[in-house]
């Protein structure tokens, strides 16, 4: 539609081209500089509640997460929210199922979190 990843690029040149996932992460260009350090995850010491649940998408598998469950610091413009976990694999444990690289090799599996800014 009109708001899908390939108009993305109009409202920041950095959504467009390379810049998009899936990425390929290496390790000669990956950097982390000094104030990415302190990254802040908060609630992820507590038991979900039985208001997280697991969905099969027909694509993956997703766990829906209703608690509060979020990252902050590194950089980051505020404090965001986790909404659900999904993950994404291969037919067996020596295919490429991972979305994303790390110096052009592919996984079998990737977990993938999906926060949002409340």
């Amino acid at each position: 539609g009109a708001y899908g990843p390939e108009h993305w690029v109009t409202s920041s040149v950095s959504c467009g081209g390379r810049h998009q996932s899936p990425i390929d992460i290496l390790d000669q260009h990956a950097r982390v500089g000094e104030e990415y350090q302190d990254l802040q995850l908060d609630g992820f010491d507590n038991e979900s509640s039985n208001k997280t649940w697991m969905k099969n998408t027909g694509k993956t598998v997703a766990i829906l997460l209703k608690d509060d469950y979020f990252v902050s610091g590194a950089g980051l413009p505020g404090r965001f929210k986790a909404e659900k976990v999904e993950f994404h694999w291969g037919h067996s444990n020596g295919s490429a199922g991972s979305e994303h690289s790390i110096n052009g090799r592919r996984f079998p599996v990737e977990m993938k979190l999906l926060w949002y800014l409340p």
